[in-house]
């Protein structure tokens, strides 16, 4: 029994926002980040199981206590829902990540 046809998703790596959802359903939403050298997220705390999964340059992860994290191409970062972080890019050119979330934040609820 056949489900469904096959979708091709567009990343949007070298266009779109800066911030921008690529697929969204209730197990899971997908988004797409680019940032400059330099440059960061605001403060926040995750709001679903979050897996942070860098495209091109260097992600740097940063706790609430100081604790620092290096993730580059080729790694992801596993994040637990209600963690506090601070997401930047370390490195001298572009950022571009995903952020894998699951479930999607609207089904997460504030409380896990």
């Amino acid at each position: 029994m056949r489900m469904g046809t096959p979708k091709k998703i567009d990343l949007m790596l070298d266009s779109g926002p800066e911030r921008g959802s690529v697929y969204d359903t209730d197990p899971i939403q997908i988004m797409r980040i680019r940032l400059g050298p330099g440059e960061s997220l605001p403060f926040h705390r995750a709001n679903s199981n979050v897996l942070l999964v860098p495209l091109t340059g260097t992600l740097r992860f940063e706790e609430e206590g100081g604790d620092e994290h290096l993730v580059e191409c080729g790694e992801a970062l596993q994040i637990a829902f209600q963690t506090p972080m601070l997401v930047s890019n370390a490195g001298d050119e572009p950022l571009i990540f995903l952020v894998l979330k699951t479930p999607h934040p609207k089904v997460m609820g504030d409380e896990g």
